[in-house]
């Protein structure tokens, strides 16, 4: 009895997805600082204290906590801090749609975290990480756009019906035409998602990809024709200089990804990594071009990862010699 009151980390050797969802974060906010701050080395020391420091406090007082502060109770604080960040957009310090994108991440969270530690942490992780500063630095709309897709994937995961294409069937595979015509980066996170969904079902997987398609391309009809614009496919986030043969090999890992992933954690966890690993390139491809030049690093794709990384952290069980159960393998 007592063992199950006890406190349970999820940052043990097994618990890889939440291990690597950080470090990844960390990385990323220690690039941050290297681009926008100046004597970066004592910034990036003290930042790493706090990441880490903040995760292990959290860890370890989960039993002080844990009787007061409800998952209501957190929803409540929240819920406050968005109107308090409205006044921020009163005064021009950050735009609506990261807001949006701000509210999007922090329902997602209270709504599908397993318990009040799960939701402390992913929160602590992503106010710790670039995004928030760097919507306030430059506002760009990509993380907005990032939430979306992560917003329908978690629709599909609650509505979709794999039994029969029903008007659900339809409606979020519309839903990911938009977002896909809005950028079109997002289709490495959907090809892991459908995959995962309707491996099991070839018929079906068509059928979804044809309906994601066609109103992709009616949209981006639309777009051409000056009937509307979509600002996000107006811009110039991804300028990604990477060789064809790269992106090939790229996409079959893709697919790879897609087919293994074994649950929607993986699926998150799956999806940052691709992102991340874009990231990677671009900016390894852009030293080959300019040189070693920091201001040329472009943070749009690891703001894109970022909300996939945070969310893929839970509380899951682990097995000593074999790593992650999986409560419901056949499930997908």
């Amino acid at each position: 009895m007592n063992n199950d009151k006890k406190v349970q980390s999820i940052f043990t050797r097994k618990h890889y997805i939440n291990l690597i969802s950080s470090l990844i974060v960390w990385l990323s906010g220690g690039m941050f600082i290297l681009q926008y701050f100046e004597n970066p080395i004592v910034k990036i020391i003290f930042y790493s204290i706090a990441f880490f420091l903040l995760i292990i406090i959290i860890e370890r007082t989960e039993k002080f906590y844990n009787s007061t502060l409800t998952k209501n109770a957190l929803f409540l604080i929240l819920l406050i801090l968005t109107a308090a960040a409205i006044l921020l957009y009163r005064l021009d310090y950050i735009g609506y749609p990261s807001i949006g994108g701000f509210t999007i991440l922090w329902l997602i969270i209270i709504y599908y975290s397993q318990n009040v530690k799960v939701s402390l942490i992913q929160l602590a992780v992503f106010v710790l990480s670039p995004i928030l500063y760097s919507e306030l630095i430059s506002f760009s709309g990509i993380f907005s756009l990032s939430m979306l897709v992560v917003l329908s994937i978690f629709i599909s995961e609650r509505y979709l019906d794999n039994k029969k294409p029903d008007w659900k069937f339809f409606l979020i595979a519309s839903l990911f035409g938009v977002t896909l015509s809005a950028e079109k980066i997002m289709i490495l996170i959907y090809i892991i998602y459908v995959l995962y969904t309707f491996r099991n079902d070839f018929v079906k997987m068509s059928v979804f990809t044809a309906a994601v398609l066609a109103v992709y391309f009616l949209l981006s009809f639309l777009t051409d024709r000056g009937y509307f614009t979509l600002l996000s496919s107006q811009s110039n986030y991804f300028q990604i200089h990477v060789p064809v043969w790269i992106w090939v090999i790229l996409i079959i890992v893709t697919l790879y990804m897609g087919w293994i992933v074994a649950d929607l954690q993986e699926v998150l966890l799956s999806s940052g990594i691709i992102l991340f690993a874009v990231f990677l390139l671009t900016f390894f491809f852009s030293v080959t071009e300019v040189g070693w030049n920091l201001k040329f690093i472009n943070f749009s794709l690891l703001l894109t990862a970022i909300p996939f990384f945070v969310l893929s952290i839970k509380d899951y069980k682990v097995d000593r010699f074999l790593g992650k159960v999986y409560p419901d393998v056949n499930k997908k």
